[in-house]
Protein backbone atom coordinates (compact mmCIF):
# COMPACT_ATOMS: atom_id res chain seq x y z
CA UNK A 1 0.00 0.00 0.00
CA UNK A 2 1.32 3.27 -0.89
CA UNK A 3 2.12 6.15 1.56
CA UNK A 4 -1.10 8.86 0.07
CA UNK A 5 -3.05 5.15 -0.04
CA UNK A 6 -2.47 4.92 4.13
CA UNK A 7 -3.28 8.94 4.41
CA UNK A 8 -6.56 8.42 2.54
CA UNK A 9 -7.60 5.34 4.61
CA UNK A 10 -7.06 7.17 7.89
CA UNK A 11 -9.63 10.12 6.88
CA UNK A 12 -13.12 9.25 8.03
CA UNK A 13 -16.08 10.53 6.06
CA UNK A 14 -19.58 11.84 7.44
CA UNK A 15 -22.25 12.54 5.52
CA UNK A 16 -25.00 14.62 6.94
CA UNK A 17 -28.59 15.21 5.03
CA UNK A 18 -30.13 18.49 6.26
CA UNK A 19 -33.53 18.76 5.34
CA UNK A 20 -34.44 22.93 5.34
CA UNK A 21 -35.96 23.97 2.41
CA UNK A 22 -37.60 27.38 3.63
CA UNK A 23 -35.98 28.23 7.35
CA UNK A 24 -32.74 27.63 9.09
CA UNK A 25 -33.89 25.62 11.97
CA UNK A 26 -32.49 22.48 10.46
CA UNK A 27 -29.18 23.72 8.75
CA UNK A 28 -28.39 25.55 11.42
CA UNK A 29 -28.59 22.21 13.79
CA UNK A 30 -27.03 20.65 11.15
CA UNK A 31 -23.54 23.02 11.28
CA UNK A 32 -23.88 22.69 15.44
CA UNK A 33 -23.55 19.08 15.43
CA UNK A 34 -20.80 19.19 12.57
CA UNK A 35 -18.89 21.63 14.57
CA UNK A 36 -19.23 19.03 17.34
CA UNK A 37 -17.86 16.37 15.88
CA UNK A 38 -15.00 17.81 14.07
CA UNK A 39 -13.49 19.13 17.16
CA UNK A 40 -13.12 16.06 18.78
CA UNK A 41 -12.54 13.78 15.66
CA UNK A 42 -9.65 15.18 14.20
CA UNK A 43 -9.12 12.81 11.61
CA UNK A 44 -12.94 13.38 10.48
CA UNK A 45 -14.25 15.44 7.51
CA UNK A 46 -18.12 15.90 7.21
CA UNK A 47 -20.33 16.97 3.99
CA UNK A 48 -23.85 18.31 4.50
CA UNK A 49 -26.63 17.63 1.62
CA UNK A 50 -29.15 20.48 1.78
CA UNK A 51 -31.49 22.47 -0.27
CA UNK A 52 -31.23 25.61 2.65
CA UNK A 53 -31.23 28.78 0.53
CA UNK A 54 -29.50 30.48 3.40
CA UNK A 55 -26.59 27.91 3.69
CA UNK A 56 -24.78 30.79 2.90
CA UNK A 57 -25.29 32.26 6.55
CA UNK A 58 -23.38 30.06 8.52
CA UNK A 59 -19.61 29.66 8.41
CA UNK A 60 -18.86 26.25 8.36
CA UNK A 61 -16.28 24.91 10.47
CA UNK A 62 -12.93 23.67 8.55
CA UNK A 63 -12.65 20.01 7.28
CA UNK A 64 -16.95 20.43 6.49
CA UNK A 65 -18.08 21.63 2.82
CA UNK A 66 -21.90 21.31 1.22
CA UNK A 67 -23.69 19.82 -1.52
CA UNK A 68 -26.30 22.11 -2.18
CA UNK A 69 -29.52 20.53 -3.68
CA UNK A 70 -30.80 22.57 -6.38
CA UNK A 71 -34.58 23.38 -6.70
CA UNK A 72 -36.80 22.76 -9.20
CA UNK A 73 -37.03 27.03 -11.00
CA UNK A 74 -39.67 28.18 -13.66
CA UNK A 75 -39.99 31.47 -15.21
CA UNK A 76 -42.54 33.19 -14.56
CA UNK A 77 -44.11 33.27 -18.34
CA UNK A 78 -45.22 29.37 -17.42
CA UNK A 79 -48.67 28.78 -16.25
CA UNK A 80 -49.14 26.15 -14.36
CA UNK A 81 -52.39 24.50 -12.00
CA UNK A 82 -51.31 23.37 -8.72
CA UNK A 83 -52.05 19.79 -9.99
CA UNK A 84 -49.53 20.52 -12.57
CA UNK A 85 -46.76 22.53 -10.64
CA UNK A 86 -46.68 19.96 -7.84
CA UNK A 87 -45.94 17.04 -10.14
CA UNK A 88 -43.30 19.00 -12.21
CA UNK A 89 -41.78 19.06 -8.15
CA UNK A 90 -42.09 15.70 -8.13
CA UNK A 91 -40.63 14.67 -11.01
CA UNK A 92 -37.88 17.11 -10.01
CA UNK A 93 -37.31 15.65 -6.81
CA UNK A 94 -37.06 12.18 -8.61
CA UNK A 95 -35.00 12.58 -11.59
CA UNK A 96 -32.28 15.39 -10.78
CA UNK A 97 -32.43 15.51 -6.79
CA UNK A 98 -32.66 11.73 -5.90
CA UNK A 99 -29.47 11.15 -8.80
CA UNK A 100 -27.61 13.81 -6.78
CA UNK A 101 -27.91 12.24 -3.55
CA UNK A 102 -27.26 8.68 -5.02
CA UNK A 103 -24.38 9.51 -6.77
CA UNK A 104 -22.67 11.81 -4.23
CA UNK A 105 -23.47 9.12 -1.21
CA UNK A 106 -21.80 6.43 -3.74
CA UNK A 107 -19.20 8.34 -4.21
CA UNK A 108 -18.09 9.17 -0.90
CA UNK A 109 -18.80 5.68 0.43
CA UNK A 110 -19.08 7.77 3.58
CA UNK A 111 -18.27 5.80 7.51
CA UNK A 112 -21.40 7.44 8.85
CA UNK A 113 -24.92 8.90 7.59
CA UNK A 114 -26.60 10.92 9.68
CA UNK A 115 -30.29 11.90 7.90
CA UNK A 116 -32.18 14.87 9.33
CA UNK A 117 -35.72 14.89 10.19
CA UNK A 118 -36.97 13.28 7.91
CA UNK A 119 -35.78 9.04 7.45
CA UNK A 120 -35.84 8.42 3.76
CA UNK A 121 -35.39 12.25 3.03
CA UNK A 122 -37.76 15.00 1.43
CA UNK A 123 -41.00 13.24 0.64
CA UNK A 124 -38.76 10.14 0.03
CA UNK A 125 -35.83 11.72 -1.94
CA UNK A 126 -32.94 9.95 -0.11
CA UNK A 127 -34.52 6.54 -0.14
CA UNK A 128 -33.08 5.60 -3.61
CA UNK A 129 -29.34 6.68 -2.36
CA UNK A 130 -29.42 5.62 1.49
CA UNK A 131 -30.35 1.54 0.28
CA UNK A 132 -27.88 1.41 -2.60
CA UNK A 133 -25.32 2.74 -0.17
CA UNK A 134 -26.12 0.46 2.25
CA UNK A 135 -25.46 -2.33 -0.36
CA UNK A 136 -22.41 -1.03 -1.70
CA UNK A 137 -20.79 -0.50 1.48
CA UNK A 138 -22.07 -2.58 3.89
CA UNK A 139 -19.40 -0.93 6.78
CA UNK A 140 -21.16 2.20 6.19
CA UNK A 141 -23.02 2.96 9.54
CA UNK A 142 -26.79 5.10 9.16
CA UNK A 143 -28.11 6.82 11.99
CA UNK A 144 -31.38 9.14 11.80
CA UNK A 145 -31.75 12.31 13.73
CA UNK A 146 -35.19 12.79 15.12
CA UNK A 147 -35.94 15.98 16.51
CA UNK A 148 -38.68 14.79 19.04
CA UNK A 149 -41.57 16.86 17.79
CA UNK A 150 -42.40 16.46 14.50
CA UNK A 151 -45.61 16.91 13.81
CA UNK A 152 -49.25 15.77 14.27
CA UNK A 153 -48.80 11.96 15.55
CA UNK A 154 -51.25 10.34 13.18
CA UNK A 155 -50.15 12.22 10.83
CA UNK A 156 -46.64 11.30 10.99
CA UNK A 157 -47.71 7.78 11.39
CA UNK A 158 -49.40 7.68 7.81
CA UNK A 159 -46.36 9.24 6.19
CA UNK A 160 -44.09 7.05 8.13
CA UNK A 161 -46.45 4.03 6.92
CA UNK A 162 -46.87 5.51 3.31
CA UNK A 163 -43.19 5.93 2.82
CA UNK A 164 -41.67 3.14 4.04
CA UNK A 165 -40.20 4.38 7.32
CA UNK A 166 -40.77 1.71 9.66
CA UNK A 167 -39.12 -0.50 7.45
CA UNK A 168 -36.37 1.66 7.01
CA UNK A 169 -35.96 2.26 11.00
CA UNK A 170 -35.85 -2.16 11.23
CA UNK A 171 -33.57 -2.86 8.23
CA UNK A 172 -31.55 0.40 7.46
CA UNK A 173 -30.87 2.36 10.55
CA UNK A 174 -28.06 1.41 12.81
CA UNK A 175 -29.31 4.01 15.36
CA UNK A 176 -31.78 6.97 15.71
CA UNK A 177 -30.56 9.75 17.87
CA UNK A 178 -33.78 12.06 19.32
CA UNK A 179 -33.13 15.68 19.93
CA UNK A 180 -34.95 15.75 23.04
CA UNK A 181 -35.97 14.50 26.17
CA UNK A 182 -38.14 11.55 26.98
CA UNK A 183 -39.47 12.70 30.71
CA UNK A 184 -41.31 15.69 27.60
CA UNK A 185 -42.10 13.88 24.53
CA UNK A 186 -41.42 9.84 24.22
CA UNK A 187 -41.06 9.19 20.79
CA UNK A 188 -41.58 5.54 20.77
CA UNK A 189 -45.36 6.07 21.96
CA UNK A 190 -46.22 9.17 19.71
CA UNK A 191 -44.94 7.73 16.53
CA UNK A 192 -45.48 3.99 17.01
CA UNK A 193 -42.26 2.70 16.70
CA UNK A 194 -42.16 -0.79 16.75
CA UNK A 195 -40.99 -2.66 20.12
CA UNK A 196 -38.12 -4.06 17.76
CA UNK A 197 -36.80 -1.16 17.02
CA UNK A 198 -36.98 0.81 19.81
CA UNK A 199 -33.54 -0.38 21.71
CA UNK A 200 -32.08 1.89 18.57
CA UNK A 201 -33.73 4.83 20.42
CA UNK A 202 -31.16 7.27 22.02
CA UNK A 203 -31.81 10.39 23.97
CA UNK A 204 -29.27 12.91 23.40
CA UNK A 205 -31.01 15.76 24.81
CA UNK A 206 -31.83 19.62 22.92
CA UNK A 207 -29.34 20.62 20.38
CA UNK A 208 -28.19 24.51 21.41
CA UNK A 209 -25.46 25.69 19.24
CA UNK A 210 -22.49 27.58 21.27
CA UNK A 211 -23.68 31.02 22.24
CA UNK A 212 -20.06 31.73 23.18
CA UNK A 213 -19.23 34.42 26.47
CA UNK A 214 -22.31 36.46 26.84
CA UNK A 215 -22.39 40.06 28.69
CA UNK A 216 -25.83 41.51 29.00
CA UNK A 217 -24.27 45.00 29.31
CA UNK A 218 -21.73 44.88 26.17
CA UNK A 219 -24.81 43.19 24.32
CA UNK A 220 -27.50 46.21 25.13
CA UNK A 221 -24.87 48.79 24.55
CA UNK A 222 -24.14 46.89 20.79
CA UNK A 223 -27.53 47.26 20.01
CA UNK A 224 -28.04 50.85 21.26
CA UNK A 225 -30.33 49.52 24.50
CA UNK A 226 -30.43 51.61 27.99
CA UNK A 227 -28.32 49.92 30.54
CA UNK A 228 -31.63 50.47 32.82
CA UNK A 229 -35.16 48.55 32.19
CA UNK A 230 -37.06 45.45 31.13
CA UNK A 231 -35.85 44.84 27.40
CA UNK A 232 -38.14 42.20 24.97
CA UNK A 233 -36.20 40.69 22.26
CA UNK A 234 -38.64 39.08 19.67
CA UNK A 235 -37.27 36.76 16.72
CA UNK A 236 -39.35 34.78 14.12
CA UNK A 237 -36.47 32.83 12.93
CA UNK A 238 -35.58 33.06 8.99
CA UNK A 239 -38.53 35.42 9.16
CA UNK A 240 -40.43 33.88 5.83
CA UNK A 241 -43.60 34.34 7.90
CA UNK A 242 -42.85 36.09 10.71
CA UNK A 243 -44.33 39.56 10.10
CA UNK A 244 -47.50 39.06 11.82
CA UNK A 245 -45.67 37.64 14.95
CA UNK A 246 -43.51 41.08 14.68
CA UNK A 247 -46.14 43.31 13.74
CA UNK A 248 -48.42 42.03 16.82
CA UNK A 249 -45.27 42.18 19.21
CA UNK A 250 -44.56 45.95 18.31
CA UNK A 251 -48.30 46.57 18.79
CA UNK A 252 -47.98 44.54 22.60
CA UNK A 253 -45.12 46.85 23.32
CA UNK A 254 -46.90 50.25 22.80
CA UNK A 255 -49.72 48.43 24.88
CA UNK A 256 -47.15 47.76 27.70
CA UNK A 257 -45.38 50.92 27.81
CA UNK A 258 -48.26 52.06 30.36
CA UNK A 259 -47.08 50.08 33.05
CA UNK A 260 -43.44 49.79 32.20
CA UNK A 261 -42.38 53.20 30.64
CA UNK A 262 -38.68 52.30 30.37
CA UNK A 263 -39.26 49.17 28.44
CA UNK A 264 -37.20 49.01 25.38
CA UNK A 265 -37.82 46.17 22.74
CA UNK A 266 -35.91 44.70 19.88
CA UNK A 267 -37.45 42.37 16.68
CA UNK A 268 -35.43 40.55 14.43
CA UNK A 269 -37.08 40.21 11.02
CA UNK A 270 -34.53 37.21 9.47
CA UNK A 271 -33.30 37.45 6.49
CA UNK A 272 -35.74 35.65 4.46
CA UNK A 273 -38.83 38.27 5.60
CA UNK A 274 -39.98 39.87 2.21
CA UNK A 275 -38.32 42.83 2.18
CA UNK A 276 -41.65 45.42 2.23
CA UNK A 277 -42.47 43.96 5.14
CA UNK A 278 -39.20 44.84 6.75
CA UNK A 279 -39.64 48.45 5.23
CA UNK A 280 -43.24 48.10 6.82
CA UNK A 281 -41.74 47.32 10.52
CA UNK A 282 -38.76 50.07 10.47
CA UNK A 283 -41.25 52.70 9.73
CA UNK A 284 -42.64 52.07 12.88
CA UNK A 285 -39.60 51.63 14.91
CA UNK A 286 -39.15 53.89 17.60
CA UNK A 287 -35.85 54.58 20.09
CA UNK A 288 -37.23 51.94 22.47
CA UNK A 289 -38.29 49.40 19.80
CA UNK A 290 -35.57 48.79 16.98
CA UNK A 291 -35.83 46.55 14.36
CA UNK A 292 -33.05 45.19 12.86
CA UNK A 293 -32.71 42.41 9.75
CA UNK A 294 -30.02 40.55 11.25
CA UNK A 295 -28.75 39.96 14.78
CA UNK A 296 -27.39 37.15 16.94
CA UNK A 297 -30.42 36.08 18.33
CA UNK A 298 -28.87 33.55 21.03
CA UNK A 299 -26.68 36.75 22.41
CA UNK A 300 -29.72 38.72 22.60
CA UNK A 301 -31.75 36.75 24.13
CA UNK A 302 -29.64 35.96 27.22
CA UNK A 303 -29.91 40.10 26.99
CA UNK A 304 -33.29 40.02 27.48
CA UNK A 305 -36.15 39.96 30.05
CA UNK A 306 -37.98 38.18 27.95
CA UNK A 307 -38.37 36.54 24.55
CA UNK A 308 -41.15 36.32 21.99
CA UNK A 309 -40.81 33.96 19.23
CA UNK A 310 -42.50 32.03 16.97
CA UNK A 311 -42.67 27.51 17.91
CA UNK A 312 -39.56 26.52 16.58
CA UNK A 313 -36.99 24.06 17.83
CA UNK A 314 -33.80 25.97 17.83
CA UNK A 315 -35.74 29.13 18.41
CA UNK A 316 -37.46 27.65 21.78
CA UNK A 317 -34.61 25.40 23.37
CA UNK A 318 -32.13 28.72 22.74
CA UNK A 319 -34.56 31.47 24.99
CA UNK A 320 -34.63 28.08 27.69
CA UNK A 321 -31.04 27.23 27.74
CA UNK A 322 -30.50 30.70 29.27
CA UNK A 323 -33.55 30.45 31.38
CA UNK A 324 -35.83 33.58 29.89
CA UNK A 325 -39.14 33.72 30.48
CA UNK A 326 -40.49 32.78 26.86
CA UNK A 327 -43.84 33.45 24.85
CA UNK A 328 -44.52 31.90 21.73
CA UNK A 329 -46.61 32.37 19.03
CA UNK A 330 -46.55 28.76 17.00
CA UNK A 331 -46.71 28.76 13.02
CA UNK A 332 -50.10 28.99 11.72
CA UNK A 333 -50.12 26.62 8.44
CA UNK A 334 -51.27 22.48 8.50
CA UNK A 335 -48.78 21.71 10.95
CA UNK A 336 -48.86 21.69 13.92
CA UNK A 337 -45.93 21.00 15.39
CA UNK A 338 -44.87 24.48 16.77
CA UNK A 339 -48.64 24.32 18.99
CA UNK A 340 -47.92 21.01 20.42
CA UNK A 341 -44.11 22.29 21.20
CA UNK A 342 -45.65 25.66 23.05
CA UNK A 343 -48.63 23.72 24.64
CA UNK A 344 -45.84 20.87 26.28
CA UNK A 345 -43.69 23.56 27.78
CA UNK A 346 -46.91 25.94 28.96
CA UNK A 347 -48.15 23.11 30.48
CA UNK A 348 -44.82 22.92 32.53
CA UNK A 349 -44.97 26.77 33.16
CA UNK A 350 -42.07 26.84 30.86
CA UNK A 351 -43.84 29.31 28.52
CA UNK A 352 -46.86 30.80 27.50
CA UNK A 353 -48.37 30.52 23.98
CA UNK A 354 -51.16 32.93 21.71
CA UNK A 355 -52.54 31.35 18.72
CA UNK A 356 -51.61 33.21 15.54
CA UNK A 357 -55.48 34.41 15.35
CA UNK A 358 -54.98 35.88 18.55
CA UNK A 359 -52.65 38.70 17.63
CA UNK A 360 -54.79 41.54 16.74
CA UNK A 361 -54.45 44.70 17.94
CA UNK A 362 -51.51 42.92 20.43
CA UNK A 363 -53.40 42.71 23.39
CA UNK A 364 -53.31 39.15 24.20
CA UNK A 365 -49.53 38.96 23.17
CA UNK A 366 -49.29 42.01 25.74
CA UNK A 367 -51.01 39.84 28.10
CA UNK A 368 -48.59 37.18 27.59
CA UNK A 369 -45.68 39.20 27.83
CA UNK A 370 -46.74 40.98 30.95
CA UNK A 371 -46.47 36.99 32.54
CA UNK A 372 -43.04 37.09 31.15
CA UNK A 373 -41.64 40.09 32.50
CA UNK A 374 -43.17 39.81 36.32
CA UNK A 375 -41.32 36.20 36.24
CA UNK A 376 -38.39 36.53 38.67
CA UNK A 377 -35.63 35.37 36.87
CA UNK A 378 -33.57 33.27 39.40
CA UNK A 379 -36.33 31.31 40.23
CA UNK A 380 -37.49 30.88 36.77
CA UNK A 381 -34.23 29.90 35.38
CA UNK A 382 -34.20 27.13 38.31
CA UNK A 383 -37.60 25.93 37.04
CA UNK A 384 -36.69 25.26 33.38
CA UNK A 385 -32.99 23.30 34.89
CA UNK A 386 -35.33 21.47 37.09
CA UNK A 387 -37.11 19.97 33.77
CA UNK A 388 -34.49 20.23 31.33
CA UNK A 389 -31.53 19.62 33.68
CA UNK A 390 -28.90 20.18 30.29
CA UNK A 391 -28.70 21.52 26.78
CA UNK A 392 -25.89 19.63 25.73
CA UNK A 393 -27.15 17.81 23.19
CA UNK A 394 -24.72 18.23 20.98
CA UNK A 395 -21.94 16.96 23.05
CA UNK A 396 -24.28 14.22 24.06
CA UNK A 397 -24.62 13.05 20.33
CA UNK A 398 -20.74 13.60 19.17
CA UNK A 399 -20.17 10.67 22.18
CA UNK A 400 -22.80 8.49 20.60
CA UNK A 401 -22.46 8.71 16.96
CA UNK A 402 -18.20 8.26 18.15
CA UNK A 403 -19.62 4.41 19.01
CA UNK A 404 -20.61 4.56 14.92
CA UNK A 405 -16.63 5.82 13.71
CA UNK A 406 -15.34 4.14 15.86
CA UNK A 407 -16.41 0.44 14.46
CA UNK A 408 -15.19 1.59 10.93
Amino acid sequence: MTPMKRRCKEVRTLLMYAQDGKGMGHIARTTTIARHLLAVNPDLVVYITTESPVIGEFPLPDRCDYLKLPRRLSPPTVVETEAEHEAAIERFRIHVRSRILREASLALAPDLVLVDHEPLGRKGEFREGLFALKEQSPTTKFVFGLRDIMDDVARIRAQWQDLGVYEALENLYDGIAVYGSRHLYDVAEAYAIPPSVRSKLHYCGYIVREAGRIDADSIREQYRVPPKGPLVVATVGGGSDGYPVLEAAHAAVQRLHTQHPDLNAILVTGPLMPIDQQEKLRERATSTCRVFSRADNFQLMAAADAVVSMGGYNSVCEALSVGRPLVIVPRSTHKIEQQIRAETLAAYGLARWVHPRDLNGGEGLAQAIEWALSKNPRDHAELIRKIIPSFDGASNLARYLARWLEDN
